[in-house]
């Protein structure tokens, strides 16, 4: 792992173990004198005594967690196992009961929180989104402890090994940020500062003992860079397109000196899934619907469970209602196309792209969109080139390739 900006937080002393040599005082004749006199010697080990080696010390494994604040999910990988939930929180006052037990629910000082799933599902509080009012850095400490509090075993291990009790547990822990910018390093910290919390009625004190900053798409940087040394390239320059839940984000970088590094990055707003899903909407309810109400949720759906057929290349986006399916394949196509051409950052974003390949530099598709058969299958064939290529697992990839 190549990291982008590192910073230690608490640097520890090695332990130095040394062993002193024995000396043994023996008497000796003094042939001139006739007299004995003490002397000093070294002595060999009695080769009968049972030999002692000193005990190596164990080497204690800090863990890392790798967290993708994106402004539509928040992406994490701790332990070999990814997650993530969508980038919601819920505040509620120390006044407010919340439900134990339930995963991504927990309480920061005298404040409850949910995120996720459980944030949508509860009532009551205040609800925030991690796309707004600068929320990625002001709640960090909440995104960070929402991932904990998500992942399925992490902290559950921590909480058997402790036993019972009311001390707190204490963890170690390393993380690596990516999607903020590297140059608010103190209100990071600031965050970092604030990572005792309670969960499942327990007590918890997170000491952050290094970080590491990476802009947005570094891993799936790693994964290419990867892939093209497998396949016997010499790119010196080779490009990322990331497609999230909110944006769509063109990085070149430079693939010298052993470490990918981004310049120039293009990013364009509101031009994630969401907004596809929102286009698709609108060319689903056109026309004669059959008085069908197609819901949001039913057409976000549709969308990711879309497929295309390899050989007639019709789109095939099936929607239940009722009794009956309905397959609104050629209105998900037709979204696609009002997408790409609509927005003018998204229209000149790929034309760019379509450029960059004609100078035979590679292009790698990454983010949550391209995990959507229906969307990688329209962008690879608008560029239309042999240079694009979908990285494997393109929607954990930006955290999975930095391990």
């Amino acid at each position: 792992m190549f990291p982008y900006l590192n910073y230690q937080l608490s640097p520890k002393s090695p332990t130095v173990y040394t062993q002193e040599s024995k000396m043994n005082v023996t008497s000796i004749e003094n042939t001139t004198n006739g007299k004995t006199a003490p002397t000093a010697t070294a002595t060999a080990p009695d080769t009968t005594a049972p030999a002692t080696t000193a005990k190596k010390p164990k080497t204690v494994t800090v863990p890392e967690l790798i967290i993708d604040g994106g402004s539509s999910r928040t992406k994490y990988y701790l332990e070999k196992i990814t997650g993530s939930y969508q980038s919601v929180c819920r505040k509620f006052t120390k006044s407010q009961e919340l439900p134990t037990g339930y995963l991504g629910v927990f309480k920061i000082g005298d404040n409850g929180y949910a995120v996720g799933d459980s944030a949508l599902s509860l009532s009551g509080g205040d609800l925030e989104e991690g796309y707004a009012n600068d929320n990625k850095i002001k709640l960090l400490n909440v995104w960070i402890v929402g991932a904990l509090c998500t992942h399925p075993s992490f902290l559950f291990k921590r909480i058997k090994k402790a036993g019972k009790g009311n001390g707190v547990i204490k963890i170690d822990l390393k993380i690596a940020l990516l999607s903020l910018s590297s140059h608010r390093k103190k209100e990071i910290e600031k965050a970092f500062s604030n990572l005792k919390f309670e969960f499942d009625e327990r007590f918890f004190e997170i000491n952050v003992t290094s970080y590491n900053l990476y802009p947005e798409g570094y891993g799936a940087a790693c994964a290419a860079k990867k892939h093209i040394k497998e396949n016997g390239g010499k790119d010196i320059k080779f490009h990322v397109l990331d497609l999230g839940g909110g944006t769509l984000t063109h990085t070149p970088y430079s693939n010298q000196n052993g470490v990918p590094r981004a310049s120039n990055q293009n990013s364009v707003s509101g031009a994630g899934v969401v907004s596809i899903t929102e286009f698709f909407a609108k060319e689903a309810s056109k026309g004669d619907t059959g008085g069908n109400i197609y819901h949001f949720s039913r057409i976000k759906d549709a969308l990711e469970s879309s497929t295309v057929d390899n050989e007639s290349l019709e789109y095939s986006a099936e929607i239940v209602l009722g009794d009956s399916t309905h397959d609104l394949g050629d209105r998900l196509k037709s979204g696609l196309e009002s997408w790409s051409r609509e927005i003018i950052g998204v229209r000149e974003l790929l034309r760019d792209i379509r450029q960059i390949l004609r100078k035979n530099e590679r292009v790698y598709l990454t983010g949550g969109g391209f995990k959507i058969a229906a969307i990688q299958a329209f962008i690879k064939g608008y560029l239309d080139s042999e240079l694009v290529t979908v990285l494997d697992n393109p929607d954990t990839v930006n955290i999975t390739g930095l391990d």
